[in-house]
């Protein structure tokens, strides 16, 4: 266990950073191994994630369970949070004040797990990333149309680096399912090889 991971998502759980605490039922703090190899970042939780405080339920979280599956993992072999802990109001966007709230908890929440990869699930978790709006199509981020040679991206906190790579959220497997396998597919087995390399 990881005790100062366990003392923030107790002092996450009465958060009132913004205006999400007015209208959320439970913080969704995030879970998983608390020495991930893998940290997950979805967007926000949703209705089912609000009731009972566990990121990632209903069709989005079966559509990751069985990309875990692909990838020989469990939830328990990573860490899943999301770029805010509440829900927002219908389950609109977060905002860029609300990602801002939120921003120092997820910074502190990598430092405290130290995962080797971090997987960003759509444009809001990109967006938190960089810290700012992204204008254009998500995919311009995507490893195959980067210039660097590997194909990852870089987030380091306190001195510690993590390797980044973008894709689409799971919700975007369910609206469009071959799309979504036809433009996700290399990127789930670009993980899958690192996984195996790393696991």
């Amino acid at each position: 266990m990881n005790a100062r991971l366990d003392a923030l998502q107790e002092q996450m759980s009465s958060c009132g950073s913004c205006d999400l605490c007015k209208t959320r039922k439970k913080v969704v703090f995030g879970s998983g191994s608390h020495e991930p190899l893998i940290l997950i970042v979805g967007e926000a939780p949703g209705e089912e994630e609000d009731l009972e405080g566990i990121p990632f339920l209903g069709k989005a979280g079966q559509k990751l369970d069985s990309i875990l599956s692909y990838l020989g993992v469990t939830r328990q072999d990573v860490y899943i949070t999301n770029t805010v802990l509440c829900r927002t109001p219908n389950d609109r966007t977060p905002r860029k004040e609300e990602m801002d709230s939120c921003k120092w908890r997820l910074d502190l929440q990598i430092k405290l797990l130290r995962p080797k990869l971090i997987v960003l699930l759509g444009r809001s978790a990109l967006e938190q990333f960089r810290g700012e709006p992204i204008k254009g199509a998500l995919n311009r981020f995507f490893f195959d149309k980067l210039s660097n040679k590997d194909g990852w991206l870089n987030y380091t906190v306190d001195g510690y680096a993590s390797k980044v790579i973008v894709t689409y959220h799971p919700s975007f497997h369910l609206k469009s399912p071959e799309k979504a396998y036809r433009e996700t597919l290399s990127h789930w087995r670009k993980i899958k090889y690192w996984v195996d390399e790393h696991g």
